[in-house]
């Protein structure tokens, strides 16, 4: 597969990306929809405001990266350069960034459009009826339009941006590196199966990293089972001394982390400290949240391993949305894992 083959579309599964797309517009609270390097649309927009639905797109032109509301529209974006400008002023003073989407070294195989948001804040309410007196809307409508735009600072808009980017632009180099090895894996296989267990490390210490930064976790592991003898492994690791790595060794049904695997259910902490008398295996005092979510092979029921991450710094517990995002995430992984499975299973 050629470079300039990298369009999204042609890398991963859009309905996937959009269960994605949804569940981070509903945790961010922010709008979002991708398209192509070319401007058509890819998926639907996630979390639609009144604003981009009824209100811009009554205003011709209200500004050159929506045209009439790319968030709303079928078609293909303006003729503008979106590779050349990542920040747009819309009207009423808000904010509209697109976020470069990498598959595989340099190479963008798509844009997110993010926002519109208020940046810093909301303007006077002299100043909004200037804006609806202008345009011809009555001030009463805008105002309830603009309550479902959240205002972001310089710092978060920033933080959101690279978090986007680099989860989103790992789903994509994940479906590449699907794609590549489904070329080059039984010939590659054939000559040193070892290939395949550097592969498999490579995709989930990707999983683990993207998970990390999705969820803002300050460590975490991903572990798999040596069906031989019933017992997880860590295979990926995030700020985990070499030698807890080296010496972990976990019996399914034992341990936090066995037990989830043993029962093939999440298990978020202290929230269910109380269940199986998981208060007496909590070890680390250290630890504010932890969440260990097993999973499995791609389309099998058989739990193939479970990913653990951590919160240190601060009070915060690990939610059930965290839970659905890992999952998808893991999704993605296993997808891009499904060459060596097929491989293995001949």
């Amino acid at each position: 597969m050629e470079y300039q083959d990298l369009g999204l579309a042609g890398l991963v599964n859009l309905e996937d990306w959009q269960k994605i797309q949804d569940l981070f517009s509903e945790v961010l609270e922010i709008t979002l929809r991708t398209v192509s390097v070319r401007g058509e649309p890819l998926t639907t927009t996630s979390r639609l405001s009144r604003m981009c639905s009824e209100i811009l797109p009554g205003i011709p032109r209200s500004n050159e990266l929506c045209g009439y509301c790319i968030l709303t529209n079928e078609k293909k974006l303006p003729d503008i350069d979106i590779k050349k400008k990542n920040n747009f002023k819309c009207t009423f003073g808000l904010d509209i960034f697109t976020v470069p989407i990498v598959a595989v070294g340099n190479r963008t195989a798509a844009f997110i459009i993010l926002g519109p948001v208020i940046l810093k804040s909301r303007k006077t309410e002299s100043e909004y009826a200037k804006d609806a007196g202008d345009l011809g809307i009555r001030l009463d409508i805008l105002t309830d339009a603009l309550i479902e735009i959240n205002v972001f600072s310089y710092n978060k808009i920033h933080n959101i941006i690279k978090m986007v980017k680099n989860i989103f632009s790992y789903m994509a180099e994940t479906g590449y590196h699907k794609k590549r090895l489904g070329e080059i894996a039984p010939k590659v296989l054939e000559m040193d199966p070892v290939f395949s267990r550097y592969y498999e490390e490579k995709i989930l210490g990707s999983l683990l990293n993207a998970s990390s930064r999705a969820l803002n976790a300050d460590s975490g592991s991903v572990m798999t089972l040596d069906k031989h003898t019933n017992i997880l492994h860590i295979k990926a690791a995030s700020n985990l001394a070499a030698n807890i790595i080296k010496k972990t060794n976990v019996k399914m049904g034992e341990s936090i982390a066995g037990l989830a695997a043993k029962t093939a259910n999440p298990i978020i902490l202290p929230k269910d400290a109380d269940k199986n008398n998981l208060s007496s295996k909590m070890k680390r005092s250290d630890i504010k949240s932890s969440m260990i979510v097993p999973f499995n092979k791609w389309n099998t029921h058989d739990v193939y391993g479970v990913i653990n991450l951590n919160i240190v710094r601060r009070n915060r517990a690990f939610s059930e949305n965290d839970i659905q995002i890992v999952k998808e995430l893991v999704k993605m992984a296993s997808i891009a894992l499904l060459p060596l499975y097929q491989e293995r299973a001949l």
